[in-house]
């Protein structure tokens, strides 16, 4: 038998609620959307391209460094599912809150259903 359309499984975003005194409350942390997915995969790929006079490997870890403050901003949200912080903001969050800001992104990886080890390689 054919799906009707009343009859398909809507997925809701895997999510958890996450304790950050640093930010004042609790944040959502949830995965990401399949177009933001795509939207951070292109930049990030667009950034491993070497500059003039850059190493494929410096390429990578350029382009390494812009990733969690991109994801988190996708990522952590508020109560009304918006942005918590800009990517800009999450920048300079990490450098006043590093533990705090991995211990998110790493929430963030596992709501997006990736692991660590597969973004440290790219």
């Amino acid at each position: 038998m054919v799906l009707n359309r009343r009859q398909a499984k809507v997925p809701q975003l895997p999510q958890q609620i996450e304790p950050c005194e640093e930010l004042g409350g609790d944040v959502v942390v949830r995965g990401l959307l399949l177009s933001k997915r795509m939207e951070i995969d292109e930049i990030n790929d667009k950034a491993k391209v070497p500059l003039e006079g850059e190493t494929d490997e410096e390429a990578r870890t350029r382009a390494g460094k812009l990733v969690i403050p991109r994801t988190l901003h996708a990522c952590v949200v508020d109560d009304e599912g918006e942005p918590v912080l800009s990517p800009e903001q999450w920048d300079v969050f990490g450098g006043a809150h590093r533990a705090t800001t991995y211990r998110l992104f790493e929430i963030a990886l596992r709501m997006c259903g990736r692991i660590t080890e597969d973004v440290r390689k790219n």
